[in-house]
């Protein structure tokens, strides 16, 4: 069996060359399959005498996978060749590659080449990406023929399909030559021998230009089966006996492109060195388009840490960029992407609501019943383009008539190019419509589809023409999926108004429509975080709205809970107000205090962290009395480095080695391991506990873990942990 992928420039003459070969082999008593991979298809119209087959794609556009029936894609013509074509979708959308993909796993669920003698494929050359790829896999095909004219770009062209040979074979050999498909123009010839030797290819077979081919196109039919001219028919039929025979393969050699132009149009490369040397630096483009590291300063560039490190994705934009936008809560969220992923996104954002409403048995409607849909991207609008699915179902949502309509773009929209920026054509007064370009985790990781999320809706919402509200704030970068972020909102909300300062708008939780549209309205923006993201909004929001921003994030522990009173208490004119809140709260704490110095006095504290702040539960070990040994900082990807604010010398080591704890653990000996995550590597340590990544806000943080430490060392110098130890030895350990 001979399997036969001919490729070559768009118009080069594949498929004139294709369908004569095809009829050679039959006429030679062979069962012949062609195959024809052009969007165009019309690689067999003429071995069908003019009959337009049904593509594969369009079948399998329509047709359920358990009705696929091989028949209806596969015609017999001339001799009985077998005639498949691939198709693909409209010009300028979808993805024709992947289109190929798709017919061929089609293809071999039939195992449809399995019973011919000879297989051609008749593959566009023009850009030689994955899917166009796929019939020169070695599972596909054994021979390749490359047909090419004297014309440059055709010559171009070959050498492209080299080059994807080459960077798939490496130096496997399964090129048979070149087909020289004759233009008649002038200097052809050498062109094409030149190129052929610096190839190191022989030109295969020498195709003229002849009137038999118009002459038998014309009758709907090959040359080789009209028979009108000899000459061209001992051509094909010569052909179609070297490739039956022990015909001799090649690997494939690409030139350089100053090479392929010095080869076909007598480029002098050296001289064309010496002129882009004197050019100097205009030349190097490069230099200039690509900086050694991005200016996080540049008001044009908000990137998470991810990106700005280069580092390994932490998640994925998409998923950031829906968690982040379902918080408005009168919009619909449109995910524009296969069931999948909208399906998870769906479960990370409910997990939230979920885990609240069965510890504590708190509503969360916005996290509960997160208001998403999706288009459910499937194969053929992979392959034809999502489009025309995305502008239906955006009709359909505008019937429910909701404030507004944001839609957020995944992997497979990016890849094909889906312009979901289009869809704002569709938006009315009182029901706009966003996209977010998301593109999966083509555009970074989930704190990048945060920013993404943030920025468009912010650019497409805010209105500037609002006057400003004395007495009101906007809480800026609460984060979507943490279970605490309501109940910190309320007693942060609570301090405000009891200052007589209301909460216009959250950026983004929880929140509506109309608010982000009368987001410049509030007086002074209060961050809910110190961290990174915070940070890179304030840069946005002081950028593109002139808004100002309060320096802190929300209070965590009392130090900090005390000095964010006063000075929010000073801004708005209630320092008295801000005095009498701290004084409701102080004696509470000093009297946790006491009580707790007796338990953990002089106890050793280590702590192992992703949180860049930690003063909160620092300050509290200190007051009681506690000794802390040693703090390892991890590399975390929503923020970096350490803060500290409480004028003590604190035992910090930055980029924390994991790998160390087991030897500082016998090092220091700590009574507390304090750490992200729980460990089974807490042996000899009496109280192990885990750092919320997102502690609960105010006066009492540090306290609900140091009253947790000493309950356990309470219970530990009782021996009350030993039946506990005894269960666990006996089924886990």
């Amino acid at each position: 069996m001979r399997r036969i992928a001919v490729y070559g420039k768009g118009g080069i003459g594949k498929s004139t060359i294709s369908a004569n070969l095809s009829a050679a082999f039959a006429k030679s008593g062979r069962s012949v399959l062609q195959i024809g991979c052009d969007p165009k298809h019309d690689s067999t119209r003429f071995l069908l005498h003019g009959l337009r087959l049904t593509t594969v794609l369009d079948y399998m556009r329509v047709t359920k996978p358990l009705d696929y029936k091989l028949d209806d894609i596969l015609a017999r013509g001339y001799l009985g060749i077998g005639c498949v074509e691939a198709g693909g979708p409209k010009p300028g959308v979808g993805c024709a590659g992947r289109g190929i993909i798709s017919t061929f796993e089609l293809l071999d669920q039939f195992k449809l080449k399995d019973n011919y003698d000879i297989t051609i494929y008749d593959v566009l050359g023009d850009v030689v990406c994955g899917g166009f790829a796929v019939p020169i896999r070695r599972e596909y095909a054994d021979t390749i023929l490359i047909v090419t004219s004297g014309e440059f770009m055709a010559l171009y062209a070959a050498n492209n399909i080299l080059r994807g040979i080459r960077n798939y074979d490496g130096s496997e050999k399964r090129v048979a030559g070149i087909v020289y498909n004759q233009r008649n123009v002038e200097g052809e010839d050498e062109r094409v021998e030149r190129f052929a030797k610096a190839v190191d290819l022989p030109i295969f077979a020498k195709v003229p230009r002849s009137d038999a081919f118009t002459r038998a196109e014309h009758d709907n039919m090959t040359a080789m089966e009209q028979g009108t001219s000899p000459a061209i028919c001992s051509i094909f039929t010569e052909m179609a006996a070297t490739l039956q025979g022990d015909c001799p393969l090649y690997e494939a050699k690409p030139l350089t492109d100053e090479e392929l132009e010095q080869t076909v149009l007598g480029t002098n490369i050296q001289s064309q060195r010496a002129a882009n040397d004197e050019m100097g630096e205009a030349t190097v483009i490069s230099k200039a388009a690509v900086p050694e590291e991005v200016d996080v300063a540049n008001p044009n560039r908000y990137l998470s840490k991810n990106m700005v490190r280069s580092e390994p994705r932490h998640g994925c934009a998409f998923n950031g960029a829906m968690s982040s936008a379902v918080h408005i809560k009168d919009a619909v969220i449109l995910a524009h992407s296969p069931k999948s992923c909208a399906y998870i996104t769906y479960q990370s954002v409910s997990s939230t609501g979920r885990r609240k409403l069965f510890e504590r048995g708190a509503l969360l409607p916005v996290a509960l019943s997160p208001n998403i849909d999706c288009t459910e991207m499937g194969q053929p609008e992979i392959v034809f383009g999502g489009m025309e699915k995305l502008e239906s179902k955006v009709r359909l949502i505008k019937q429910q008539r909701p404030k507004a309509i944001v839609i957020v773009s995944a992997c497979p929209a990016g890849i094909i190019g889906d312009d979901i920026d289009r869809m704002k054509e569709l938006s009315e007064p009182g029901m706009p419509i966003v996209p977010i370009k998301a593109d999966g985790n083509m555009s970074g990781d989930f704190q990048q589809g945060l920013f993404l999320s943030y920025l468009s809706l912010a650019r497409n919402l805010i209105r500037k023409d609002v006057d400003e509200v004395p007495g009101t704030v906007n809480i800026v970068a609460e984060k979507a999926l943490v279970t605490n972020a309501q109940q910190n909102y309320e007693l942060m909300s609570g301090f405000l108004d009891r200052m007589g300062v209301k909460v216009n708008c959250r950026f983004i939780y929880d929140t509506t429509t109309e608010a982000l549209q009368n987001f410049c309205t509030a007086e002074l923006n209060l961050p809910a975080y110190s961290d990174y993201t915070a940070k890179t909004l304030r840069r946005f929001f002081e950028d593109e709205y002139g808004s100002k921003f309060y320096d802190r994030g929300f209070p965590i522990g009392y130090d900090e809970t005390c000095t964010w009173l006063r000075e929010i208490g000073d801004y708005f004119g209630k320092p008295d107000v801000a005095e009498q809140i701290i004084d409701d709260n102080k004696q509470s704490y000093q009297q946790a205090v006491e009580e707790l110095k007796p338990i953990l006095s002089g106890k050793k504290l280590m702590v192992i962290t992703f949180n860049s702040g930690l003063d909160w539960i620092l300050k509290t070990a200190l007051d009681i009395g506690m000794k802390i040994v040693k703090i390892g900082a991890l590399d975390y990807s929503q923020d970096e480095g350490f803060r500290s604010r409480l004028g003590v010398d604190l035992p910090v080591e930055l980029e924390y080695n994991p790998a160390n704890r087991d030897s500082d653990l016998k090092k220091y000996k700590p009574d507390v391991l304090l750490a992200n995550y729980s460990s089974s590597v807490s042996n000899g340590v009496p109280v192990s506990d885990t750092i919320p990544m997102c502690p609960d806000v105010g006066f009492e943080s540090g306290l609900v873990l140091a009253r947790r430490w000493a309950r356990l060392i309470q219970m530990s110098a009782k021996g009350e942990w030993e039946q506990d130890e005894h269960l666990f030895e006996k089924y886990y350990a």
